[in-house]
């Protein structure tokens, strides 16, 4: 039994084709795969990364801008009420007046009592010359205590002969942030 040589050449190009599939898919396609999953973790690795270095540089802007916020702050906190300096707030808006040479009265105030929001709250009838009540209003906005004027009503007061004179009623109704 001779074999044809192109029978012998077709089997052994065919056995060389099984060896060379053989490998293909014994070795190289799971090489392949690998190698394309291995690409594709490394993908969302360095995604990762990338998102936690961003988070990194975010966090350390953020600590430098708060060191920064607490140093411009620092001089805030003499501005701000605290229970305890009632007497002084007193004080002062007592002064105020006797040194614009103005009546004053505290209709209102819950100075004693403090609610939960944080809020001391002043109600203050003024009488008057007109400009010393505007010089009142001005010491009271450029006083050391963040007072908010909620509410300013000023009326002119009358003589008995219905003209306007240079005396006038000031209500005023304010506001200071209470820190504990």
């Amino acid at each position: 039994m001779t074999a044809d040589p192109t029978k012998k050449i077709i089997l052994t190009v065919s056995f060389f084709c099984l060896i060379f599939l053989g490998i293909l898919f014994g070795i190289l396609a799971p090489t392949l795969i690998r190698i394309k999953k291995t690409s594709q973790e490394s993908l969302k690795l360095r995604i990762f990364l990338e998102q936690k270095y961003q988070e990194s540089l975010n966090s350390r802007i953020t600590r430098k801008k708060l060191s920064e916020i607490k140093e411009a702050t620092a001089d805030f906190d003499r501005f701000i009420f605290k229970p305890g300096e009632e007497l002084e707030l007193i004080t002062f808006l007592e002064t105020s007046a006797a040194k614009h040479d103005v009546v004053q009265t505290i209709t209102a105030s819950n100075l004693d009592q403090i609610s939960n929001n944080r809020l001391a709250t002043i109600s203050i009838n003024l009488k008057g010359n007109y400009y010393d009540i505007l010089n009142y209003i001005t010491d009271l906005e450029t006083s050391d205590y963040f007072i908010n004027i909620d509410q300013l009503q000023i009326t002119p007061v009358f003589s008995k002969e219905g003209q306007v004179t240079q005396t006038a009623n000031l209500n005023i109704s304010t506001e200071l942030y209470v820190t504990e």
